[in-house]
């Protein structure tokens, strides 16, 4: 972070980890005492509550789940991806043989109408006269040459334009058998999607966190089990410990500090003390993605960053004179993007 001036301020001590309220822990289920002997077997009023209270699952059970349902929704995403690049070569497929038929039927139709002409003027004429020289059979007439001439030229292209149009039928019914296999894919693609946010809503609530800045007075939660949300947790129990500018703790910080101490404090040392070198460890991820533990940036420099927690809050350390705290991120105008680092 950028030096500030140094101010005397008064330091608001850490908060402790008691302040943080862990959320989501599930309760065991009560079992009740049967009455009869050990060895009778389970009333039906028994079995029916046990099978209408099921135990819930635990979070490894749960992050199982969610492991298995992204393989298989990435499974069905390169299944429904197949099905659209098969949909563009169906539909090109489409096009080049109407454009085949229709230039066919183009260069047909000089010679459709020529021999129409010749067999009107033939038959107006009446007659084999027409058709061979004067009294002699065993010649065609220049007239009759050129009518089967014309004939054959027309039968061959015409067999020209049957193929097309059969090309044209065959990719048609493939293009709407490529629309069916794709309408599919995308519903079961949808499917697996939704179950994957159904699980990992289910994880979050295992794994929620909630905090309260007693000096803003705001209030946040951290979302998840993963690394950036275990570091935005570390984080957290640094609140109200003073900014000291180029501090990385464990007492004292600043903004780029902050984030270095939590990393290292669950397992991921080494990371630069520098904004600029912050963003460019991991992945960069959109606004409207953001998740607790992402690291968000602020100025065209990057010279302030902070840890995302949630509801468009985040946690950082400010400026000498100030302490770690909660703020929103309303409250800047100069935000610059956000990265995860896992």
């Amino acid at each position: 972070m950028t030096p500030a001036t140094e101010r005397r301020g008064f330091a608001v001590p850490a908060l402790t980890a008691a302040t943080i309220v862990a959320i989501g822990a599930f309760a065991p289920i009560a079992a009740q005492a049967a009455t009869q002997p050990a060895h009778a077997p389970a009333s039906g009023t028994a079995v029916r509550a046990a099978a209408a209270n099921p135990p819930k699952p635990t979070e490894s059970e749960l992050r199982k789940q969610l492991d298995a349902l992204n393989t298989e929704a990435e499974k069905l995403t390169e299944a429904y991806n197949k099905t659209r690049v098969d949909m563009r070569a169906a539909q090109k497929a489409e096009r080049t043989a109407a454009q085949t038929a229709a230039t066919l039927e183009a260069q047909v139709a000089p010679a459709r109408a020529e021999l129409g002409r010749l067999a009107a003027a033939n038959y107006m004429a009446g007659g084999d006269d027409m058709l061979y020289g004067a009294g002699d059979t065993n010649g065609l007439s220049a007239s009759a040459y050129l009518t089967q001439s014309r004939a054959a030229t027309v039968n061959r292209l015409q067999a020209q334009i049957d193929q097309a149009n059969q090309a044209q039928v065959a990719a048609k019914a493939k293009t709407a058998q490529v629309q069916r296999a794709a309408t599919q894919a995308e519903t079961a693609r949808q499917a697996a999607k939704s179950k994957v946010g159904e699980v990992t809503r289910r994880l979050d609530k295992l794994t929620t966190t909630k905090v309260k800045d007693p000096k803003s007075g705001l209030t946040a939660s951290v979302k998840g089990s993963g690394l950036p949300a275990k570091m935005a947790r570390k984080a957290l129990t640094k609140i109200g410990s003073p900014y000291v500018w180029a501090a990385a703790g464990p007492s004292s910080f600043d903004c780029s500090g902050l984030v270095v101490w939590a990393y290292d404090k669950v397992g991921k040392g080494g990371l630069p003390h520098y904004t600029g070198a912050l963003y460019e460890q991991g992945s960069k991820v959109g606004k409207g993605a953001l998740r607790s533990g992402d690291l968000v940036y602020f100025g065209g420099s990057l010279h302030h960053m902070g840890i995302y927690l949630s509801d468009g809050k985040y946690l950082h350390a400010p400026q000498t004179g100030d302490v770690v705290k909660i703020s929103k991120m309303s409250d800047r105008s100069d935000y610059a993007g956000a990265n995860r680092i896992s």
